[in-house]
């Protein structure tokens, strides 16, 4: 068994804190260490070092292997390009040359986990179905009816004693209504885009469902990994159009009976957002004001203070993000943080990419 882990995501819903050169992942936002090296560390009860690789954009291979000292460096792997998730999983999997009937874990790196053991039970039983043949993800059991997430609909369970269950459909993110509705029905959950599976059975379900992504696959397994190599993965990956895991395999895969999904009970969070953070960090101290830095309150709630140096003082405030940097200070409503997104368009317009 190997784990890759997929860490070349923006992070731009994170401005001013994560930016081009230092995106999320590479970020300490919920402890001592970053997001990354917290993903990394969570799969040392499951796998050895060697076993664990990570793709990320090539210009954060070098801070990548700096974080994560414990790791071959060769096992941190340059994706020449963004094309979405499907291609860094079948990217990563090409390059890491592993064995056709292992079993492949895919996660992404910027999760927030409060119980590790969970998490990695879940894992585990999820090896179990996918050493099966199954294509298996693992869905968050909800804990309100989140708009932020998409959701998994599980139909049977595989055998009655276990709770993994084979995959009815995948529903895109839904309006509050919906997600009410999930809630209230039951067999819902979280789709938290972390799979498993064996690397033949990926590789089968790429050739049926992605069979241009399988072709160019098997054009850079073929090719001579000489200086200079890089290049020609590029050239084959750049007509390819991006394409996520859910879309382009799980959903069709679904659609035949061959996604299974294990529920994850294990304090999960997607730390997607300031507002995500949030509430990721309050459900795990118990406390419903977070600050790190200099701080000082008198009766804020539900406030999230992210400082530097300068001493920050909060009066009466409920339902607020601050974050303080050195060159910009973000300071919005909880539940407008994604409109942080649209604002970076702004920001490029009118200064370049001087804050980006």
């Amino acid at each position: 068994m190997f784990a890759i882990v997929m860490a070349g995501g923006a992070g731009t819903r994170l401005w001013p804190l994560s930016r081009r050169r230092t995106p999320k992942q590479l970020l300490a936002l919920t402890g001592e260490t970053s997001l990354l090296q917290q993903s990394v560390a969570r799969l040392g009860a499951l796998l050895k070092p060697h076993d664990i690789y990570v793709i990320t954009g090539q210009s954060h291979v070098r801070a990548t292997q700096e974080q994560l000292p414990q790791l071959p460096p060769d096992n941190v792997l340059g994706e020449p390009l963004a094309r979405s998730t499907a291609v860094a999983a079948g990217l990563a999997t090409v390059l890491a040359r592993r064995e056709s009937d292992e079993v492949a874990l895919i996660l992404p790196a910027d999760h927030f986990v409060a119980d590790e053991d969970a998490f990695a039970d879940a894992l585990r039983e999820a090896a179990r179905a996918a050493e099966r043949g199954y294509l298996v993800t693992l869905g968050v059991v909800p804990t309100h009816p989140a708009t932020g997430y998409g959701y998994i609909k599980a139909a049977r369970q595989l055998h009655p004693a276990s709770s993994t269950a084979l995959v009815e459909r995948f529903v895109e993110k839904p309006d509050p209504s919906a997600a009410e509705r999930f809630l209230s029905e039951g067999g819902y959950s979280w789709n938290a885009g972390i799979f498993v599976w064996r690397v033949y059975a990926f590789r089968q379900a790429l050739e049926r469902f992605q069979p241009d992504l399988a072709e160019a696959l098997g054009r850079i397994e073929a090719i001579n990994r000489i200086p200079g190599w890089m290049t020609e993965v590029r050239d084959v990956l750049e007509p390819l159009p991006a394409v996520t895991i859910d879309v382009g395999i799980a959903e069709p895969a679904a659609a035949e009976g061959r996604m299974a999904v294990v529920p994850l009970d294990a304090g999960w969070s997607d730390i997607g957002s300031w507002s995500s953070l949030l509430e990721a960090l309050t459900g795990a101290r118990g406390a419903d004001l977070v600050a790190s830095g200099p701080h000082l309150d008198r009766d804020s709630h539900r406030v999230l203070v992210h400082g530097g140096d300068r001493l920050i003082v909060t009066v009466g405030l409920e339902d607020v993000i601050i974050v303080d940097t050195p060159d910009a200070l973000l300071v919005c409503h909880r539940d407008r943080a994604e409109e942080i997104k649209p604002v970076l368009d702004e920001i490029a317009r009118t200064a370049g990419d001087r804050y980006l």
